[in-house]
C-alpha cells in the first residue's frame, strides 16, 4: 500500500518542480513577525553560481565534482558518495564570509526478490560546513538525514561555534498542505524553543528571519542558510527503501 502511495505522490512533487509551488509550512506566529528574504537567482537543479538573499549575495561558488563508487553483488549494494563546496556571503555593509562545506553518504541495502529495498546500516548523509564571524568566532553547521520523512526522528542538526548551539531541524510540508512529502522541503533553526529563521532549500528558495536579531546572528544564520541553498543531497532518493525500525 505504501508504494501506491509513494506512486501517487511522486507525479505532484514532480509537477510542483516545474511550476510556482507554496512556501513550505512554517510556523504562522513566527512568520506574522518575521523578515522574509526572498532568494533571486539561484538555479532551481544543481544549484550553483552567484544569487541573491535579500540584500546578502552568494558569490564565489565553487562545487567540487561527486566522488564516489558502489559495489554490487547477489543483491547486495554499498555505495559511497562525497562531494565539496565553498562560497561567499557578502553583506550590503561590505563584510564578506567565506563558507566551506562538504556532504558524504555510505549506504548499504540488500535488495529482495520481490523489488524492495533493505537497509542494512543506518544510511546517514552528512553534511557539515563551517566559516567565521569575527565578532563571534568559528561556527559549524552539522547534519545527518537518514534521507526519508518515515526516518525523521533520525534526524541529527545543529549550528554552532561552541558557546551557543542551535538546533536545525527539517521539514518536509508545503503550507496548506496535509501530506508530507518523502524529502526535506527546508530546515528550521531554534535557540531552545524559539524559532529564529527558516529556509526553503526545493525549487527556487526562500528564508525568514528574526526580525529582532544582531547583524553578526542575521548574517550567521544566513551562512547558514547560504551553505545549505547549495546543499545537493548526495542521496538518490529511492521510494522502495524502507527505514530502519
Amino acid at each position: 500500500m505504501k508504494n501506491h502511495l509513494m506512486a501517487a505522490v511522486l507525479p505532484g512533487v514532480l509537477a510542483l518542480q516545474s511550476c510556482s509551488v507554496p512556501n513550505m509550512a512554517v510556523d504562522s506566529t513566527f512568520k506574522q513577525q518575521a523578515q522574509e528574504l526572498p532568494v533571486e537567482g539561484r538555479k532551481t537543479f544543481k544549484p550553483n553560481g552567484n544569487f541573491l538573499i535579500g540584500d546578502y549575495t552568494v558569490a564565489n561558488v565553487q562545487r567540487g565534482w561527486k566522488n564516489g563508487g558502489d559495489f554490487n553483488l547477489f543483491g547486495y549494494e554499498n555505495v559511497k558518495s562525497k562531494q565539496q563546496h565553498e562560497l561567499s556571503l557578502q553583506s550590503a555593509e561590505g563584510r564578506e564570509w567565506y563558507i566551506f562545506g562538504a556532504s558524504r553518504l555510505h549506504e548499504k541495502n540488500l535488495k529482495s526478490n520481490n523489488g524492495f529495498t533493505i537497509r542494512l546500516s543506518p544510511n546517514l548523509e552528512y553534511y557539515a560546513s563551517y566559516f567565521t564571524s569575527p565578532e563571534s568566532g568559528q561556527w559549524h553547521l552539522l547534519t545527518a538525514d537518514p534521507g526519508h520523512y518515515q526516518d525523521r526522528e533520525r534526524f541529527e542538526g545543529e549550528l554552532s561555534n561552541g558557546s551557543t548551539v542551535y538546533t536545525v531541524s527539517p521539514v518536509y510540508k508545503f503550507e496548506g498542505k496535509g501530506l508530507p512529502l518523502p524529502d526535506i522541503v527546508g530546515y528550521e533553526v531554534k535557540a531552545g524553543n524559539e524559532l529564529l529563521g527558516a529556509v526553503q532549500v526545493l525549487n527556487n528558495g526562500k528564508v525568514w528571519l528574526q526580525p529582532n536579531l544582531t547583524n553578526d546572528t542575521r548574517m550567521v544564520l544566513a551562512s547558514a542558510m547560504a551553505s545549505l541553498l547549495l546543499y545537493e543531497k548526495l542521496h538518490d532518493s529511492n521510494l522502495s527503501l524502507e527505514p530502519n525500525p
